[in-house]
């Protein structure tokens, strides 16, 4: 007998015991101690499925495998709880409650509130609130609180679900770990009061695609150390009065509690972060906004934000930047910027298309980059009769690169120019202060005799954090009488970098 012969009558046999075994499954009494077979009795088959039914099975499932078919998922209970992973996890997740199915109308006349809130409740913690497609909810003001973790999702997108304040408070709420996208809310702010989002506590709530608009408080605002881990990602805020009342609003920050915004657009309304400690740890990208505000001083001011890739467009309003370590990477200010009561701010790439200036008395190590632009220099002495200009000229101009100031000046006496009195140096002004650290001395250009043509090189001084530069030769300061004696067509000629403040 070959191989092949074997294995096919050894398959033959165990077809026909299959066959035998099936056969008097389907066909042996239940009550059959045994069912004989060619090989030998087996036990009863079905007893043995009946004895599992009754002595093994959970007494939820037995109730479902007896229960009549329907429509149902076999094996799912809403109202238990399921282990993380699992596919009765998931389906509980994903459980929806759209507000339309509580009977919420979204006419924008109609008072939806009773309707929203019941949809709210019946989603529980870590549920999905659908607010439906092409409606406006009209809601009061100061109701709708968001659960933990729960989802808020506008059907069809941001500008076609919307909720209207129909009363003073707060539109939303936010809970901790919640997130909304894709909703429009109307704050109703010619009418109501409040703000629009309110996120009073917890953390890594998300925004996402949510514009916040004509709000008669801040369209959003976080409080006191609220939000840390949040993201805020393509949102849209205004408010009512735009000059005064800021579209977003950090209300201050104990510690660093970093929120990721991203694609925000406020043209309607300034970034607010004028509170102690405000923007601790928080970074914005892609921006567009139309103002902001901080405060300083530098121990209890605004502090430790990042701005990239954005703009502040105001033209008319001077922006006040202070407070300490903001850094700003690729940011355009359209309008002068000034820095007041600032230290360590950071800028690189930045644009200052009107310019930017720094009070010297407040300001120490701040880092930027200005294009050449001219300055008028003070020329003055510490005590005594004056020196004054007349009929000559003083000219500057300067620029700033990161710590460091290029700046020339050229003095040229005229007819009616005099010269003070020869009792101390003569004092120019700068255009930015000094190093805090430490005095500075270089080789600062020279003075010309016009009647001798002789040039007198000269060194100059800068005390520590001063703005003031003067200039000596041989040791001694040039003033009345020395190097030479002034007349007209004489001159003053410095051309000097130093180390900022």
């Amino acid at each position: 007998m070959t191989d092949q012969t074997q294995r096919l009558e050894i398959a033959t046999v165990r077809a026909e015991i299959g066959s035998n075994i099936t056969y008097k499954f389907n066909n042996d009494a239940l009550d059959a101690a045994e069912i004989p077979t060619d090989s030998g009795p087996i036990p009863n088959l079905k007893q043995v499925i009946r004895d599992i039914k009754e002595e093994a099975l959970d007494e939820t499932l037995r109730a479902e495998l007896f229960a009549a078919a329907g429509a149902g998922m076999v094996g799912f209970d809403p109202a238990l709880s399921y282990p993380q992973n699992t596919v009765g996890s998931a389906i509980l997740y994903n459980r929806r409650k759209t507000v339309k199915s509580y009977g919420a109308v979204g006419d924008g006349i109609t008072n939806d509130t009773a309707k929203v809130l019941q949809a709210i409740t019946d989603a529980g913690e870590n549920g999905i609130v659908v607010f439906d497609s092409n409606a406006e909810y009209l809601v009061n003001g100061g109701s709708l609180i968001q659960l933990t973790g729960q989802q808020w999702v506008g059907g069809g997108g941001q500008r076609s679900t919307r909720l209207k304040k129909a009363s003073n408070g707060d539109l939303v709420r936010m809970g901790n770990l919640a997130a909304i996208s894709d909703i429009t809310l109307n704050n109703n702010g010619e009418n109501f009061t409040g703000r629009g989002i309110y996120i009073p506590s917890g953390f890594s709530q998300t925004l996402f695609r949510v514009r916040s608009v004509r709000s008669k408080g801040p369209s959003l605002e976080f409080a006191v150390d609220a939000g840390g881990g949040c993201n805020v990602v393509a949102f849209e805020g205004d408010t009512i009065d735009q000059d005064t009342v800021g579209a977003i609003k950090f209300a201050g920050d104990t510690g660093p509690h970093p929120r990721l915004l991203n694609g925000i657009w406020l043209s309607g309304g300034f970034l607010d972060i004028a509170s102690p400690g405000a923007g601790n740890g928080c970074s914005m990208s892609n921006f567009y906004i139309r103002n902001i505000k901080t405060v300083g001083p530098v121990a209890t001011g605004t502090a430790l934000m990042h701005f990239s890739n954005g703009r502040f467009a105001t033209i008319a309003d001077t922006t006040v930047l202070s407070g300490s370590d903001i850094t700003l990477v690729g940011v355009a200010f359209s309008g002068p910027v000034l820095l007041q009561n600032m230290q360590g701010l950071r800028s690189e790439a930045c644009t200052f298309g009107a310019g930017i200036t720094e009070d010297a008395a407040t300001c120490r190590f701040n880092s930027y980059s200005d294009q050449t632009k001219t300055f008028s220099p003070t020329w003055s002495q510490a005590s005594g009769s004056q020196p004054s200009i007349g009929n000559g000229s003083l000219t500057g101009k300067y620029t700033r690169q990161g710590f460091l100031v290029k700046f020339e000046m050229t003095l040229t006496v005229g007819s009616t120019t005099t010269f003070g009195n020869s009792s101390g140096p003569y004092l120019f002004s700068l255009p930015v202060g000094g190093s805090q650290n430490s005095a500075q001395n270089f080789l600062a250009g020279w003075c010309f005799d016009a009647s001798a043509s002789t040039d007198f090189p000269v060194n100059g001084q800068i005390a520590s954090g001063t703005n003031t530069l003067t200039i000596s030769r041989n040791g001694a300061g040039v003033r009345d009488g020395f190097p030479f004696s002034w007349a007209a067509g004489d001159s003053i000629n410095v051309s000097i970098c130093y180390m900022a403040i």
